[in-house]
């Protein structure tokens, strides 16, 4: 199972990078990426700094879309590209929601999966830009760039399977869960004549 999930993934790798120039060219003709440019990037940025610090134990600084670093006796200025953010993760995750959540799930189920796709995706943004900082700290910007190009796409593709394979799991529990209600309460009667003042706090027929 891990050998063809692998082999999806690879399979689909180079399909993902012209979905994210596509997407670029659009946002560049529209004019929107100036508001990736104006907001969305300096808050990666200062997100990105402060993970750094907390965690990694660097002296950051943030200007803008600029950061400057201080840990192992290295220095680095970053500069967070609009294009580098991760915005394209967020068109693909809503894209694989549009397609997934079409079954009949509620409407509370749908929204669960929603909040976890979306923060689930951003904490990955976060995660890919920190570690491309810290690849060009400590082994330079040809091994930074390579990481950026390819595994940040590979870790969005991974997460995508994880994701949507332990929501489907989840689905797939609610409705035996919900079978197995509807068997054990068809063979009562449930009509308002014989029920009066008996009632459920929810649908189970719905």
């Amino acid at each position: 199972m891990l050998i063809v999930a692998s082999a999806l993934i690879f399979l689909v790798l180079p399909f993902v990078d012209v979905f994210n120039e596509f997407l670029t060219a659009v946002f560049m003709a529209t004019g929107l990426y100036t508001f990736i440019e104006k907001v969305v990037a300096p808050l990666v940025a200062r997100m990105a700094a402060a993970v750094l610090q907390y965690f990694f134990g660097a002296h950051t600084g943030v200007s803008g879309q600029s950061l400057v670093l201080h840990a192992g006796g290295r220095r680095l200025t970053v500069y967070i590209n609009w294009n580098c953010v991760g915005w394209q993760s967020l068109s693909l995750l809503a894209f694989t929601l549009f397609t997934g959540l079409r079954g009949p799930c509620t409407r509370v189920s749908k929204a669960l999966c929603v909040a976890i796709g979306v923060q689930g995706t951003i904490l990955l943004n976060l995660a890919r830009v920190v570690l491309v900082i810290l690849v060009a700290l400590f082994w330079g910007y040809l091994r930074s760039l390579i990481f950026h190009n390819y595994a940040g796409t590979l870790m969005l593709l991974i997460w995508l399977v994880a994701f949507w394979n332990y929501s489907f799991g989840m689905f797939s529990k609610g409705f035996r869960a919900k079978r197995v209600v509807h068997r054990h309460f068809s063979g009562l009667s449930l009509s308002p004549e014989k029920c009066s003042g008996f009632s459920l706090p929810f649908n189970v027929f719905e």
